[in-house]
């Protein structure tokens, strides 16, 4: 047998890398366009505040742009009346590019025209939905077309090949081994039909990191669906609503993520990869698993990096959220009740959080060679056929018995934690308020630290031992992370500090420099009128 054989896999990544170097071919040999040039107007100041908002956001770094889009929509159009929108896309281009998401002079007046028509026709298929479906509330019909409209504007600029070419070859991965009967839970009824459906969510959300706007978007181009057909855009919708909420949606994301290190050296390696796209030819072995070891090494050093970057913009996230609770509830507390600012409690409750988020990246461990050698070996056998190949099967969550008394034990681990906390913070004299501020953010805090540490758990193949240090940070903080999750889960859905920011700085702010910008051109064209 040609040990350099692809396998059904391999093949298709193949025939995936031919497709992304046409259309890179085709992007480059385009002929150039007119551009919009942005005056520079408040750059400095926009950006600024736009890292400010990201910070607060407490997302995805690849979710920003796209939250960034979704924000200017949410201020722009209008669904209180039926207002036909004019020119927003032009004026989208200018504010993503004053808070630099875009270069200037890079977007074309023909992508000004396609976020035109797409803005147009989102906008008027809210209208027919509310038309023609009453039952649907303003609220949800709002968030679907927002969401869906906002990541196909995103796409006007970066194109989304890679990110769904990756996508189609997971699936492809993932369909030959997943084993749906040991996914669904049992009260819930999912016809078979939408295994595939399950699948792809599953993949985008613990491989690809999307949020549901852009699986949403996904799911409308595989099944090639227009939102102008109303009847289908809401079947669409509420059919994806229900799935994204089950159980064993969740169960089968856990499942991709804890067996996804392979697919998440293949992504950088042959998609994200220009030149690997354009040269890939599985039939020389020893080059491409070359590559892939030299992606592991920068995945390790990238890893590493992504590590530095979230401890820095958790910290902010938690000094900035400390902050604006400090000034709204923990200060006024303090001088209603006492008649004085209590400093302790308000400076252990501002900086115990950070700091035991810094104190924690000490425990970090990346992975090593063993998860190297495991990483290389397992995807030769996803890319190749071969004699010798063990059969490729996932790794499930494994089950343990006695489990009531091992919940019993959790509980009670729950109880001691809190007891202790709760004894230390009385010996500082802490209010019930200063109490409740320290709980809320020390289990967020460790719950940023324990999601940091899922960016190593996602390269390891091999079950790295963090060693014991680890272990007791894990036992110990256990209970906060539960309950930072939940905290977090919570926050996600009102995130009010970032309402308070959209509402007290963004809106004025962003209306200003569009007035400031308008009277701009008006004397320009008066200058003009002079000549």
């Amino acid at each position: 047998m040609n040990t350099s054989q692809p396998s059904n896999v391999g093949a298709l990544l193949e025939k995936a890398a031919k497709n992304i170097a046409l259309h890179d071919q085709h992007t480059k040999s385009l002929a150039k366009e007119p551009t919009i040039l942005v005056p520079n107007v408040a750059n400095v100041l926009l950006f600024a505040y736009e890292q400010l908002r990201n910070a607060s956001e407490n997302i995805e770094d690849h979710l920003l742009f796209q939250r960034a889009i979704l924000r200017f929509y949410k201020r722009n159009l209008v669904f209180a009346a039926h207002k036909k929108p004019s020119d927003l896309g032009q004026e989208l281009v200018i504010e993503l590019t004053q808070a630099e998401y875009l270069q200037n002079s890079t977007v074309t007046t023909s992508q000004v025209k396609v976020l035109d028509k797409l803005i147009n026709t989102f906008y008027e298929s809210y209208w027919e939905i509310k038309k023609h479906h009453p039952d649907i509330s303003s609220r949800k019909a709002e968030e679907w077309v927002l969401e869906i409209l906002s990541v196909k504007s995103e796409q006007v600029f970066n194109n989304p090949i890679r990110i769904l070419s990756f996508a189609h070859f997971a699936h492809a991965h993932f369909s030959e081994l997943v084993k749906y009967e040991d996914i669904i839970e049992p009260d819930e009824s999912i016809n078979p039909v939408d295994h595939p459906t399950l699948l792809y969510i599953a993949i985008h959300k613990a491989l690809l990191k999307s949020d549901d706007a852009n699986v949403r978007s996904g799911l409308l181009d595989l099944y090639n669906l227009e939102p102008s057909n109303i009847r289908q855009f809401i079947e669409f919708n509420k059919k994806y609503d229900q799935l994204a909420a089950l159980t064993s949606t969740a169960k089968l994301s856990r499942l991709i993520s804890r067996n996804g290190a392979a697919l998440r050296i293949i992504r950088p390696t042959f998609f994200d990869n220009h030149d690997a796209a354009r040269e890939l030819t599985l039939s020389n072995r020893a080059k491409t698993m070359t590559m892939v070891e030299s992606q592991i090494d920068e995945e390790y050093k990238e890893v590493r990096k992504n590590l530095n970057k979230g401890i820095v913009k958790s910290i902010v996230f938690l000094l900035i959220t400390k902050a604006i609770i400090g000034l709204l509830i923990e200060i006024p507390y303090d001088i209603i009740v006492t008649g004085s600012i209590i400093i302790l409690p308000l400076l252990v409750n501002l900086l115990f959080p950070p700091i035991f988020i810094a104190f924690t990246a000490l425990t970090f461990k990346l992975p090593g060679k063993a998860n190297k050698k495991a990483l290389t070996d397992y995807i030769q056998h996803i890319l190749y056929k071969d004699s010798s190949n063990f059969p490729l099967t996932l790794k499930y969550a494994q089950t343990v018995g006695r489990t009531y008394v091992f919940n019993t034990v959790y509980f009670i681990m729950f109880i001691v934690a809190f007891y202790l906390v709760a004894t230390r913070l009385a010996a500082l004299d802490f209010n019930i308020v200063q109490g409740i501020i320290f709980f809320i953010f020390l289990s967020t805090a460790s719950f940023l630290g324990y999601r940091l540490t899922l960016q190593i758990k996602e390269l390891e193949i091999v079950n790295t031992n963090q060693g014991f240090i680890a272990l007791i940070r894990d036992f110990l903080y256990a209970p906060f992370v539960f309950v930072g999750k939940r905290i977090s889960y919570r926050f996600s859905q009102l995130n009010l500090i970032a309402q308070i920011l959209d509402v007290a700085i963004e809106l004025p702010l962003k209306t200003m420099m569009k007035l400031v910008r308008q009277w701009m051109i008006f004397l320009n064209n008066k200058k003009d009128e002079l000549l």
